[in-house]
């Protein structure tokens, strides 16, 4: 993929498209992002597959529960860091430039501000 990105000039083509449909470089732009957006969708479907094979090889090495506090921890270092995150967004305005009613990508309701 990396390859991929270095080789073609995505930049140079879409800077030469005067806007959607209006000439074939148009259509070369789309589907080069589309390859892109593919390309990107199979490193996050292997990235995936990494986690859970990682996961399942740290719990095997654990006792029962040790896997649960293991589980636990993990969550709640999640959950500490999208709470951290959300806090820095609205305090950076960044909510607000994206319409504040955005639901994030896990799907949690906006924070009250």
């Amino acid at each position: 993929m990396q390859e991929k990105i270095a080789g073609e000039p995505l930049v140079l083509l879409a800077s030469g498209c005067k806007g959607e449909g209006e000439s074939s470089e148009g259509e070369v732009v789309d589907k080069a992002m589309d390859t892109h957006a593919l390309d990107l969708y199979n490193v996050l479907l292997e990235a995936d597959k990494l986690r859970m094979k990682t996961l399942k090889g740290i719990l095997e090495f654990l006792t029962p529960l040790q896997a649960v506090e293991f589980l636990v921890a993990a969550k709640k270092l999640h959950l500490s860091l999208h709470e951290w995150s959300t806090r820095r967004d609205t305090r950076m305005g960044i909510t607000q430039l994206l319409g504040g009613n955005n639901p994030s990508s896990s799907g949690d309701p906006p924070p009250e501000t």
